[in-house]
């Protein structure tokens, strides 16, 4: 499985290389992480996964070529799955015959491509074997813009290991650890701090709240001294937390009184199902993604609570301040009542045990490696999920 960097700062696609890693059944599946770029990183020092390092400086590096090129012929692998796209890759690899998989996890955002990237981006295909998309959206996605087949893609949705979230810091530690008051309602984000994941948004309503609620940002990214800024604006810079970037994000999620997810657009929200999966009653402005797919939804109307936002589709517009003014009036009835929002909770708990766990995505990507191994596999096999009207998943 190939990725760019060993670095949290990759994001989502990080996570789910890792974690694929560990829960594949070792009887069936051997995975290797190969980094394109830089060395030994926080998945090297995890000791879980056997990890290789290129040490490549970019696509014009040469001796990375070679590099790579050797590096595949040595481990000589069945399958070379793509979790990020490293296009010069396929050049290094040119007449070694391997198989390829292509992992696409968004988000794309076309208009700020490149006219390379975007020719590349219908190119590759030609050279990928299968590919892997998160979400049913995802896929359409690429469908309509020819970055895949439509007989040689599966949906597999992302998943977290429910069981390690259930091995998590008590409250009070969490709090301790993270230099948080231990004596308020904490609203918790997890996320890149970047112009599309609604941060801005996270402080507008946290300024609708009373005092004695905080929000606390588990990240890191370029709007750091933006949102600073717009903190006291709104008369809550005292109120508002950074963390930076944490390496057990399971002590942010213990933290938390309440879940926030903001995002303008986002592919699947595996921060979402981390805040079930750690019992945290989950809150949102409903925008572009995957997360509400209607093939197989992470969020559904009994899980969580999400108000639409007015435009979704306008990606920078702000907010509408009455969407504000509902979301935060739902976060007031749980102070209120929290007993009913702890329901909502333990369903989404059940929900993400039963759907989203980590054994399940390992098996799905299992059958298609074995497909993409097995000749002339058809069209209807290249589907991991069939989803009955209501909404149930058969293997």
């Amino acid at each position: 499985m190939v990725l760019y960097r060993d670095n949290l700062h990759i994001g989502g696609s990080l996570r789910v290389a890792e974690l694929l890693a560990q829960a594949f059944d070792p009887a069936l599946v051997e995975a290797h992480l190969v980094f394109m770029y830089d060395g030994p990183g926080p998945v090297a020092e995890s000791g879980r996964v056997k990890c290789h390092y290129v040490g490549s400086t970019g696509p014009s590096d040469w001796r990375g070529w070679v590099r790579a090129r050797s590096l595949f012929k040595d481990l000589s692998p069945d399958v070379i799955h793509f979790h990020q796209p490293i296009y010069w890759l396929h050049g290094a690899l040119a007449g070694c015959g391997f198989r390829k998989v292509q992992h696409l996890h968004g988000p794309y955002f076309p208009a700020q491509m490149g006219r390379a990237e975007l020719t590349l981006s219908v190119l590759v295909p030609r050279m990928v074997s299968h590919h892997v998309c998160i979400t049913e959206e995802i896929r359409q996605f690429a469908l309509q813009r020819r970055w895949a087949a439509a007989e040689r893609t599966s949906n597999v949705y992302n998943a977290v290991d429910c069981a390690a979230y259930e091995v998590a810091p008590e409250r009070d530690d969490a709090r301790a650890r993270l230099g948080l008051p231990a004596d308020t309602h904490i609203l918790g984000m997890v996320c890149r701090l970047a112009w599309y994941k609604g941060c801005d948004d996270g402080i507008r309503i946290l300024s609708r709240l009373g005092t004695n609620w905080h929000l606390v940002f588990s990240g890191d990214g370029p709007i750091v001294e933006q949102l600073r800024g717009l903190a006291l604006e709104h008369g809550v810079a005292n109120r508002i937390h950074f963390t930076g970037m944490l390496s057990d994000i399971r002590v942010a999620y213990s933290a938390m009184d309440a879940f926030l997810f903001l995002s303008r657009t986002e592919p699947f929200g595996l921060v979402i199902a981390e805040a079930m999966a750690s019992g945290v009653p989950v809150f949102g402005l409903r925008g572009e993604g995957g997360y509400h797919d209607d093939t197989f939804p992470l969020v559904t109307p009994d899980n969580a609570v999400f108000v639409p936002r007015k435009n979704p589709s306008d990606l920078g517009a702000i907010e509408d301040p009455a969407v504000l003014d509902a979301l935060a009036a739902r976060l007031r009835e749980m102070e209120a009542a929290p007993d009913s929002y702890r329901e909502m909770a333990d369903r989404a708990l059940a929900w993400v045990r039963d759907r989203f766990d980590a054994s399940r995505q390992a098996a799905e990507m299992t059958a298609v490696y074995q497909r993409v191994l097995t000749p002339g596999a058809s069209q209807a096999d290249t589907r991991s999920r069939a989803v009955s009207a209501e909404g149930a998943c058969k293997p």
